[in-house]
């Protein structure tokens, strides 16, 4: 397709050249007045048109196909990268100016693709014009005599003069574009930033009437892109200024330096007209820097934006992928117990958050490990596989059979149904578990709107989000289940409730809570705590750990006799 481009590129580089032959001959035919010749000229013009039209308009087409396709194949590409073993969740984290990926992902891959192919595609058609119209400038040029030495072509030295010194005075006075270009993206995508919080925390900030205050947060973002917007527009100004002028005077100087030879007769009128013509198209093609240097500065600070979020991509990939003695070292195996060992989990900066701990959790076993919160988070974050900063050994199952529940559900687009099938696809033979999950977890409610499309992240309450993620639980049925701060939403007694029924119903899977957990902790057979000591230093405390049923020691039936013996033998 990039052949085709270039290959009509070369047909509107050729019709150019065509009408440039037709200017000359249908000015010599106007000076001898003929009318035979001058017909014939109104015939080739009409072809040169329809041959125009034709090539630009395929050109059109196949360029924008090829910007969509390099477009699409960019964005399928960074967001692979991105969104991708958590690496979206670790580049937030990172200091960086990589902030706002969904506007480098949807406007800055646009920009950065379709800018490249306009500015290549331009740059070619403008070199085939400098080469070929050079030729055609310099035969027209004839030798003139300066100061007793002949100077043949002197009409292309005057065009690489006349484009060179524009060429310079453009770039000195668009200079500050770039930054100022950057400068203004930046502040754009971070008061869209602004508005799609304001929309997702609608709820907060109207409990808390922090209306007026939101309101002053997003006026001071608009206003921080005013500052940019001006400087970007004091840089346009010189511009067009200056290009104004300078476009203005390129259609008549070549007629003014041609005039004399004309009047002399050394010129016919065709041969100025066309020599004037083809003068205009050299400098235009030597003009390129000028005409396109705002479009080139957008383009490259959409382009750095773009490589400025693969690179914080690329840096906690390899941070991921790091293995050894001062490495998180993820080990995945459907043999292993989930745990960590000689764990130390640290700050992206390097700060240490938490060192030396050691935990291991069997199948069957339903383990609360509360305390110091800040301690917790970070000890959920690794044992989930989304915090590669530390040292240790960290023992997972394979993804497939465990599932880490946060405090609030990935809800994605889509039915109900949709939902709780997720990650798998959703069928209807699977609607009556589903009906059944849902009486469960007591959404009851639900059942009859399995169907309906709805923004379920919005519709429900915390409450109810948190009883959805165990009725998805109750349905995958996975060996090793791990949960942070799952059922801070929910009441005591629920989520009791709630454990219960994963005990009852996946009795033989391993069950870790992590943080807050409003209940009893009866239910687990071990709970340890997480304490911080005068030093800083955060400890894993045993608060209790009791055998679970099955380990039990088998007691022998109790026996009438036994029991009159206990009761009144005394």
């Amino acid at each position: 397709m990039t052949a085709l481009v270039a290959l009509l590129v070369v047909a509107q580089v050729g019709l150019a050249i065509r009408l440039n032959i037709w200017s000359a001959d249908l000015f010599d035919a106007l000076e001898r007045r003929s009318t035979d010749r001058a017909m014939t000229q109104i015939g080739i013009f009409a072809l040169i048109v329809l041959g125009t039209m034709m090539a630009n308009t395929a050109h059109l087409v196949l360029k924008r196909r090829l910007q969509l396709d390099w477009r699409r194949w960019l964005t399928v590409r960074v967001i692979g990268d991105w969104m991708e073993d958590a690496r979206h969740y670790q580049a937030a984290m990172i200091p960086g100016d990589h902030g706002n990926p969904d506007g480098r992902i949807a406007e800055d891959i646009r920009i950065a693709t379709e800018a490249a192919i306009d500015l290549a595609s331009t740059l070619f058609y403008c070199m085939l014009l400098l080469v070929t119209f050079v030729g055609i400038l310099w035969s027209l040029s004839g030798v003139i005599s300066l100061f007793g030495f002949s100077m043949p072509g002197h009409l292309v030295a005057l065009a690489f003069l006349y484009a060179g010194v524009g060429a310079v005075v453009a770039f000195i006075l668009g200079l500050p574009l770039v930054r100022a270009t950057d400068t203004r993206q930046t502040r754009e995508a971070d008061f869209r930033y602004r508005l799609v919080r304001a929309g997702e925390m609608g709820e907060p900030i109207a409990l808390a009437r922090g209306e007026a205050s939101e309101r002053t947060r997003l006026g001071a973002a608009f206003e921080a892109i005013a500052p940019a917007w001006r400087l970007q527009s004091a840089g346009l100004a010189r511009l067009l200024a200056f290009s104004s002028g300078y476009i203005t005077l390129a259609a008549v100087f070549p007629i003014l330096v041609g005039t004399p030879r004309f009047l002399v007769g050394g010129l016919s009128l065709g041969g100025l007209m066309q020599s004037a013509q083809a003068f205009q198209q050299v400098t235009a093609a030597l003009s390129w820097p000028v005409d396109n240097l705002p479009r080139i500065a957008e383009w490259r600070a959409s382009v750095e934006r773009v490589l400025s979020l693969e690179e914080a991509v690329r840096v906690v990939a390899l941070e991921a992928a790091r293995t050894g003695d001062t490495a998180l070292n993820l080990n995945r195996a459907a043999d292993v117990k989930l745990g960590v060992q000689d764990l130390s989990v640290a700050a992206p900066d390097g700060t240490t958050m938490l060192s030396g701990l050691t935990l291991e959790l069997s199948q069957g076993e339903r383990v609360l490990v509360d305390g110091d919160l800040d301690a917790a988070a970070a000890l959920f974050r690794v044992l989930a596989g989304l915090w590669p900063w530390g040292r240790g050994q960290v023992n997972l199952p394979p993804d497939a059979e465990m599932i880490a529940v946060g405090r609030s559900p990935f809800l994605p687009a889509g039915s109900l149904r949709t939902v709780l099938a997720f990650p798998a696809e959703a069928t209807p033979d699977a609607d009556g578990a589903m009906a059944e999950a849902l009486r469960q977890v007591g959404l009851d409610w639900l059942v009859v709107r399995l169907d309906e499309v709805a923004d379920w992240g919005s519709a429900l309450s915390g409450g109810e989000l948190q009883r959805l993620s165990f009725a998805r639980l109750v349905l995958r049925r996975p060996h090793w289940i791990l949960m942070g701060d799952a059922t801070d939403a929910l009441d005591p007694d629920s989520a009791d409730a709630m454990l219960h029924l994963v005990a009852d119903t996946l009795p033989e899977a391993g069950l870790i809570v992590i943080g807050r957990h409003p209940g009893s902790p009866d239910i687990f057979t071990r709970r340890l705590a997480l304490e911080r000591s005068a030093g800083g230093e955060v400890l894993l405390l045993e608060v209790f750990a009791r055998r679970r049923a099955a380990e039990q020691p088998r007691q022998r039936p109790l026996r009438v006799v036994d029991w009159l013996r206990q009761g009144y033998g005394r």
